[in-house]
Parts: C-alpha cells; sequence; structure tokens
C-alpha cells in the first residue's frame, strides 16, 4: 500500500444509476478486478489492478432513493480527525452533506462542500489499509485538477487553510499571466498530486470542481475502446503541455478524465 500523507487524496468513487453496467464497464475499459461488498454495506463496489494482491483504485455504488447519480467521481482527501475537520470546514465558508460517519472499523467520513459550492470529501483512515492501494500508474489516478473561473490561489486558500496543503505557481507560468495555475501537494511532500487552473472556454459555464484523471497507456485508442463498450467520448482527446487527456463517460453517464503521454512528432 503506498503511504497516503494527511491532506493527500485518499479515495474516490461516484454513485451509479447502474451498477452493473458501470461495473462491466471499468472492468472492460480498464482491465480492474471488482469486489461487491455485499447488501450490508448497499452493494459499494470496490474496483482494484488484478494480482496476488490486488491494488484498490477507486468505488461505486448505486444510488440511494432521493439522490442523483455523480456526473463525476468524487475525490476524499485524508484527514488525522473527520469530526476536526467537518468543524474547521464549518467555520471556513464549507455546507456539510453528509457524516461524519463511520464505515465499520475502517474509515470515518464526510461529505462537503467548499465556499464555491464544489463537492469534496474528508476521510479519517481507521484501519491503515484504507485508500488507495495505487496511485500515478497505468490505469490508475494520477492525478486531481480544480477549475475555477477567476485566480487559481483565491480558490485553494480554503484548502491549503484546511488541509495544510502546498499550493504554489509553478514556474513555467508567465509572470504576466493574472490568473497562473496553481500546483497542489500535501505539506511536506515534494510531489504534487494535482493542480487548480482557471477555467476556459466551456469551463466558464460550469460551476468550480474536482475531477480526477486514470493514466492510460493511449488516450485516443481508450476512447475508442469506450464507445465499443457503450460508453461516449465526453470530451475529445487533446493535447495540452505533455500530455493528451480525453473524458470518458460511462453507459450511464458518469464522466472521467484520462491522460496519456503525449506523443510528440
Amino acid at each position: 500500500m503506498p503511504s497516503i500523507p494527511l491532506g493527500a487524496p485518499i479515495w474516490s468513487d461516484s454513485l451509479t444509476a447502474d451498477l452493473a453496467g458501470d461495473t462491466a464497464f471499468y472492468e472492460g475499459l480498464f482491465g480492474w478486478s471488482s469486489e461487491n461488498s455485499g447488501p450490508e454495506y448497499g452493494d459499494y463496489t470496490t474496483f482494484s489492478l488484478p494480482g496476488a494482491e490486488p491494488r484498490p483504485v477507486m468505488g461505486i455504488m448505486p444510488c440511494p432513493p432521493g439522490m442523483s447519480p455523480s456526473r463525476t467521481w468524487n475525490l476524499q482527501f485524508r484527514v488525522a480527525d473527520c469530526d476536526e475537520a467537518v468543524d474547521k470546514a464549518r467555520s471556513l465558508g464549507a455546507a456539510v452533506d453528509a457524516g461524519p460517519e463511520s464505515v465499520g472499523s475502517m474509515l470515518r467520513f464526510a461529505m462537503l462542500r467548499d465556499p464555491n459550492d464544489a463537492s469534496f470529501g474528508v476521510v479519517e483512515a481507521l484501519d491503515p489499509t484504507t485508500g488507495f492501494g495505487v496511485w500515478g500508474e497505468v490505469n490508475s489516478i494520477a492525478w486531481a485538477e480544480y477549475h475555477y473561473d477567476g485566480a487559481p490561489a483565491d480558490a485553494m486558500r480554503f484548502y491549503v487553510d484546511l488541509l495544510a496543503w502546498d499550493a504554489v505557481t509553478p514556474p513555467w507560468e508567465d509572470p504576466a499571466n493574472p490568473t497562473p495555475y496553481t500546483a497542489l501537494s500535501a505539506r511536506g511532500d515534494s510531489k504534487e498530486f494535482g493542480g487548480c487552473h482557471a477555467a476556459d472556454g466551456f469551463e466558464k459555464s460550469m460551476p468550480p470542481q474536482w475531477s480526477v484523471m486514470v493514466a492510460v497507456e493511449d488516450a485516443d485508442a481508450l476512447c475508442a475502446k469506450a464507445v465499443e463498450l457503450g460508453g461516449s467520448v465526453a470530451a475529445e482527446p487533446m493535447d495540452v503541455p505533455g500530455l493528451r487527456v480525453a473524458g470518458i463517460a460511462t453507459p450511464s453517464g458518469t464522466v472521467v478524465g484520462v491522460h496519456s503521454p503525449r506523443a510528440w512528432v
């Protein structure tokens, strides 16, 4: 299991209107194995990279009555004490959607909305094996991204105060840019887990939100495979510095980002 620093992403999941369909889709698309926890835990299904010791990647569960399915994957961050984190988040202007509540002896969690109304979660790991079993490898989550119609540093100030992140302007940014990119890492961890960018194009019509990116070998080939499996392409592949990125949607409509190394020609 990778060591997950306090403040860093610890888990991602989504609510689905079609558990069987989305399970088959993810297994076929990313080569994941799945394990259904059964009715006691609401048929929560955990996906893993298969192997002698499967490594958890993300989870899905059927959408409870009265709730809407997830349009994107939820993202949760590790905290030392869930209840204290929720109290602090409230004091910083967040709203609480669910919890805090415990899941057996594994974890205690809450789902919140930041001051810009973007959803996120906090997780206190009661069991040391709780959370991602892999990060950054092919067919696992490799990046978390937030878009905001304004200065990214302003949007990230809430998370810096709540989760003690290091939020910095990367050296490649144009000094003349009034809304420069903000790179994110857990305090004391030199490895970035994500970033925040100023909304552009169609994003300006969308509310601020977190998204996750799965690393794949070939984003274009994966988009074609998603369509073959009954899904769709939510965002056509495009080049960004160093990467080829795209968005795919499951048959039930949940969208996730993917990226692969950019093919230089």
